[in-house]
């Protein structure tokens, strides 16, 4: 009979156009240029599935129902979704199933219809009220986020995830002027709506950015800009071409204020904490704390109106919509338990709504310092640093900013020609390096043409230019007659509401009937004080001065203000010396407070120049007290980047170098601990670049500890400049030492050698045999380029031993060599471009063999003849003789061929020798003692890695489990390289499904087989899926064992250690070389860390991973957080506003 007409239509009305599976938001009609349809330029893709198949033997057929092309039988599928009900003919979805996914899909459907109004009045409100640049004192009165907006740079970690994948394919697509950047930080770099806007974005990010650094407008950005695609506004393409945004979806944005719900979500205690004495909670009572969607909803509500808006209705959103949850402002949170608290929320909240929401993306904005741990280990919340601007953005800001002052051709043109010209002053470069700052720049620039040298400068006369417009333009009278007055008010009220925000966890903020009481109680004793409050009162909240009125409550315009006015009133009031109530007090008070670091730059920034030569004093004295967090460590670091040292003696900044980078400084300094962007740090010219230089040259000259020179010579490496010649400088301290040349490649000195250099590395070459790492690697590192027959020998005998390397080095005979022997261990089916005779460079006589020899191999497959293997094992043999290379090319011979009798009719002494191991392999599969022999009597080299990988490939199970011990103990002889080379042989077999997996779940689930961590590794390479499940339980217990002996990657080996049971840290220790940063430590499967170890973490975190560094750092801050006192109460006890 077929669908009716009334049927098809009350069908796709009552499915809005949506496929019905749940959390599929795929439009089923959409426009196209070209179309089939007899509605041209309409596309459907819409499938009318039914719920009863229409004949016998279809999904789901049920012969007694009679109407099954009625509508109660039909439901509208995307074409994905309507397979995979059909698949398996039905099974997995039965008639009862579909009904009441159709159901609720046509429901949520119908109040979707019904809610457009109240979310349509959400996007308008907020549209309008976020359509202005948050910092407009710097006469950027009114112009909107997009008028103002530079893509600002962000940088991701090159691990290998899908988002370090999305940036690299961003960066090469539309690549910016981002290069030093990239060096510098050694991140993935773009610009932050490229990423966070662009069609494939998908997850969350926490954006981590310093004062002013611009993340609240990346957020304020990115909301508007789908904010105006629903509402059909202009504006706000983010550079995006129409098809572009096509092809995105336009997420519905909910920008929320961390602040504020953390003082929302507290209500309920606070008020219930009345009661605590008269009654004691019950723990639900006690732990009571508002969700975010609570507050989400309640946010929600006062923002549409007369609509309505129910906790059902975000259920809704979520699941029908792509929904941007925008939380702004972490770092604002003062108290650092209240902060954990709300980023234990965000992980609790996705945890909540990740299995119904239907595209939900979580963006988390915060300063430098906060404790994320709970979302950036489990890897689902990637971390983006927000970088300096480049020199394309402050010139297009610069633009930006003239035409929105509307200035005139001659004043932009002498604004612009000013600014250029000094950007080659250091101290210009870095205070025009993050948009409020360059905002900040270019107003004094213009107004007074005034070059501030530093952050707390720039601040200070920008206030001024701001009050001297007021004042003169006769807006504000009362400045007049008492400026000062209104000044150190100012500045009152910043310490006010930041020891406020300290202290109650508000949201920095005073009401009206506050501030009226405030301003009469400051200036109690004031002539006139009540006429002068009352003025001040009207001054503030009609002209708002330095404030601006929120939510029926006034505050500092942007955080970075009120910091510098509390700054202000810090300095103004504390004693030049004094008992407890010096600046000196102040200043070490505030240095061992985080949550009052950027107060502290401030009040830094306003000291003599007498009192920053004794600013180390300081340094020394609270480190003493904070020892072994980073603090004062990482605070010397942001005042040289704010140039406060620009005017003391290189010796002094040397002396401020020398107390970040002394002892464990180094290495947390590289881990990126120090930065505030997360970068390995990187002093500025002029800022301690020079000083750095030499305290590294002498690390490098006198420190013993391996990790500490490793450090010290990739950060020395990064720092010099080509004047600062570090290759003459590190072949002046030439020893033939292993310390020597493993320096010498990290500081890329092997490049260009003269002849005595050439032979002086040949020499230290030659006899050099550490564990850890082949010469090739060391060649490769240093930036070697040449092609002397003696390092072409020393890469073909470490390739020959079990060398795994890749051909990215300057010297095309190496990377020819390497290029080769990676071929043939791949079981590569073409010969590498490198070594065809068109690219082929190679001048060395052994290169130009075994380039010819790779040209004249045939390839060879598991179909392939036995004369065609002899042919081309034949030539390998030639190339490469006896070892590494030809024993795994014997390995890859498919078992339906003889090796026995290759061996017999062999040409070549190597290749029979290596063909008849071969054939004693496969044919003592089933013969445990054979194999204790074989691996008690083989040599260390390439002989004993090829006999382990023949044990776990080519021996029975029963074989293996009784020569268990015996292959532990051939494993532990294995040095790190050679370990690392059998790992990644075991991979690549694993890989090709050469062998067949092993399966050991039978002796391991009947404990017949005790295997150590290193060897259950191995196994987990080729294991079988029922064997993986049983080694976690095993592994767990020895990851210290896998740690010791090298991984490549010592991520994996955490995820298949995973248990039910919490991971020990103290396996950790010395894993650093295998654990990089990248959302490996999860939380939830690690142990808590002790106090005790974090310290000890701290003291030497060469032994520790830099997560464990990280995670040692956020548990001492949250016990030095609980205990100390809140900066209001020291300034209390120690009178430093007056005598009580």
């Amino acid at each position: 009979m077929g669908v009716s007409v009334t049927t098809r239509k009350t069908l796709w009305g009552r499915a809005h156009n949506e496929c019905a599976f749940p959390t599929c938001l795929q439009e089923l009609t959409f426009d196209s240029e070209t179309s089939d349809t007899a509605a041209a330029g309409v596309r459907i893709i819409g499938e009318e599935a039914h719920i009863r198949a229409q004949r016998a033997g279809g999904p789901r057929y049920d012969a007694g129902y009679a109407d099954v092309d009625g509508y109660d039988n039909l439901m509208l599928m995307c074409p994905t979704h309507h397979a995979m009900i059909d698949a398996n003919n039905g099974a997995d979805y039965s008639v009862k199933s579909l009904e009441k996914m159709k159901a609720e899909h046509e429901r949520k459907q119908k109040r979707r219809g019904e809610l457009q109004g109240a979310l349509r009045a959400y996007l308008g409100d907020r549209f309008a009220a976020e359509n202005t640049v948050q910092f407009q004192q710097a006469e950027l009165r009114g112009p909107s986020v997009e008028a103002m907006f530079v893509d600002v740079p962000v940088g991701g970690r090159r691990d290998g995830s899908a988002l370090a994948d999305l940036l690299a394919h961003i960066s090469a697509e539309a690549p910016g002027d981002t290069e030093e950047l990239e060096r510098s930080s050694g991140l993935l770099i773009t610009g932050a709506t490229q990423a966070l806007l662009h069609p494939n974005w998908t997850g969350n990010a926490i954006l981590v950015g310093g004062p002013g650094q611009g993340k609240s407008t990346v957020l304020q950005y990115v909301c508007q800009f789908h904010r105006a695609r629903r509402l059909g506004e202009e504006g706000y393409s983010a550079g995006q071409s129409e098809l572009t945004r096509a092809e995105s979806p336009a997420r519905f944005p909910i920008r929320i204020d961390l602040r504020r719900y953390a003082q929302w979500a507290e209500q309920p205690r606070l008020k219930s904490g009345k009661r605590q004495k008269k009654q004691r909670q019950s723990p639900q009572e006690e732990d009571r704390w508002s969700s975010l969607e609570e507050y989400v909803v309640d946010h929600i509500r006062r923002n549409i109106g007369m609509h309505k808006f129910a906790p059902e209705d975000l259920a809704l959103l979520l699941a029908t919509e792509p929904v941007l949850f925008a939380l702004d402002g972490l770092d604002e949170v003062a108290n650092l338990a209240t902060r954990s608290r709300v980023v234990e929320e965000i992980s609790r909240m996705r945890g909540r709504l990740r299995a119904d929401a239907a595209d939900l993306v979580i963006l988390v904005a915060t300063r430098p310092g906060a404790a994320l741990r709970p979302l950036t280990a489990s890897g689902a919340f990637p971390v983006l640093h927000l970088q300096r601007l480049t020199q394309g953005l402050r010139l297009q800001y610069l633009r930006q900013w003239v035409e929105v002052l509307q200035l005139s051709e001659e004043s932009a043109e002498k604004l612009q020609s000013t600014f250029m010209d000094s950007q080659h002053v250091p101290h210009v470069s870095e205070l025009a390096s993050y948009p409020m700052q360059l905002a900040i720049l270019l107003h004094l620039l213009h107004r007074r043409q005034l070059l501030p040298q530093q952050r707390t400068e720039l601040y200070a006369e920008y206030l001024k230019t701001f009050l001297d417009r007021e004042q003169t333009e006769d807006k504000e009278p009362l400045l007049k007659d008492q400026r000062r007055v209104v000044e150190d008010t100012h500045a009152y009220l910043g310490w006010y509401l930041q020891t406020k925000a300290e202290e109650e966890g508000s949201a920095g903020s005073i009401t009206r009937d506050e501030l009226r009481a405030l301003l009469r109680a400051y200036l109690a004793g004031q002539p006139e004080e009540q006429q002068l409050a009352d003025d001040l009162y009207s001054a503030i909240t009609d002209r708002v001065l330095c404030l601006v009125e929120r939510e029926d409550a006034f505050e500092f315009e942007v955080q970075s203000l009120r910091e510098y006015f509390a700054a202000l009133h810090l300095y103004e009031n504390l004693t030049p010396k004094g008992i407890g109530n010096s600046r000196d007090d102040g200043l070490n008070a505030l240095l061992e407070r985080p949550y009052w670091a950027n107060t502290c730059r401030f009040f830094i920034g306003m000291l003599a120049k007498g009192e920053l030569r004794a600013l180390i004093g300081n340094f020394f004295t609270v480190e003493k007290k904070v020892t072994p967090r980073p603090l004062v460590r990482s605070m010397a670091v942001t005042l040289l980047n704010d140039r406060v040292y620009d005017g003391l003696t290189s010796d002094e900044i040397r002396g401020v170098v020398d107390f970040v980078l002394s002892g464990p400084g180094l290495l947390l300094a590289e881990d990126g601990v120090l930065d505030a962007a997360g970068n390995p740090l990187r002093f500025g010219e002029r800022a301690g670049r020079a000083q750095a230089i030499a305290h590294l040259k002498t690390r490098l000259e006198q420190d013993p500890d391996a990790e500490a020179r490793q450090a010290a010579a990739t950060s020395l490496l990064a720092h010099s400049l080509p004047t600062d010649d570090l290759a003459a400088w590190w072949w002046e301290q030439f020893t033939p030492t292993p310390l020597w040349v493993e320096t010498a490649a990290r500081l890329r000195v092997f490049a260009p050698l003269s002849v005595q250099q050439e032979a002086r590395l040949h020499t230290v070459l030659s006899s050099y045999n550490e564990p850890g790492q082949w010469r090739a690697d060391l060649l490769r590192q240093g930036g070697y380029s040449g092609h002397s027959t003696d390092a072409v020998q020393l890469v073909w005998e470490d390739l020959n031993a079990g060398c795994d390397t890749d051909p990215d080095g300057p010297s095309r005979d190496l990377n020819a060599l390497i290029a080769c022997a990676s071929s043939i261990l791949a079981g590569s089916q073409t010969v590498p471009l490198i070594a065809s005779e068109e690219n082929s460079q190679a001048q060395s006589p052994l290169a130009v063999r075994v380039c010819e020899a790779a040209r004249s191999l045939r390839p060879v497959s598991t179909a392939s003849a036995a004369v065609e293997w002899d042919q081309y094992l034949s030539v390998v043999a030639e190339a490469w003789g006896p070892g590494w290379v030809l024993g795994r090319a014997v390995a890859r011979v498919p078992e339906t061929i003889d090796v026995s009798l290759m061996s017999a009719r062999a040409g070549s002494p190597a290749l029979t020798a290596a063909a008849r191991i071969e054939a004693d392999y496969r044919g003592h599969r089933s013969d445990p003692d054979w194999w204790r022999d074989r691996l008690s009597s083989v040599g260390d080299g390439y002989d004993l890695m090829l006999a382990v990988i023949a044990l776990v490939e080519q021996a029975r199970t029963a074989t293996i489990v009784a020569v268990a011990a015996e292959l532990d103990a051939a494993v532990r002889r294995l040095d790190l390289k050679q370990f690392r080379a059998v790992e990644r042989a075991l991979q690549q077999d694993a890989a090709s499904y050469r062998v067949q997996p092993l399966d050991l779940h039978e002796p391991l689930r009947l404990h017949r087989v005790s295997l150590s961590g290193r060897v259950l590794w191995l196994i987990w390479q080729l294991a079988t899926e029922s064997t993986r499940e049983r080694i976690p339980t095993y592994l767990e217990k020895e990851l210290a064992d896998v740690f010791l002996a090298g991984p490549t990657d010592g991520r994996p080996v955490v995820a298949a250690a995973r248990t039910s049971r919490k991971v020990k840290l103290d396996c950790f220790r010395h894993a650093r070389p295998s654990l990089p940063g990248g959302g490996w430590a999860d939380p939830t499967q690690l142990a808590t860390i002790t106090i005790g170890l974090a310290k000890e973490v701290l003291e030497t975190p060469g032994a520790w991973p830099m997560e464990l560094v990280q995670i040692a750092i956020d548990r001492l801050n949250a016990q030095a957080a609980s205990r100390v006192t809140p900066l209001s109460d020291v300034a209390s006890a120690n009178h430093w506003f007056g005598s009580p």
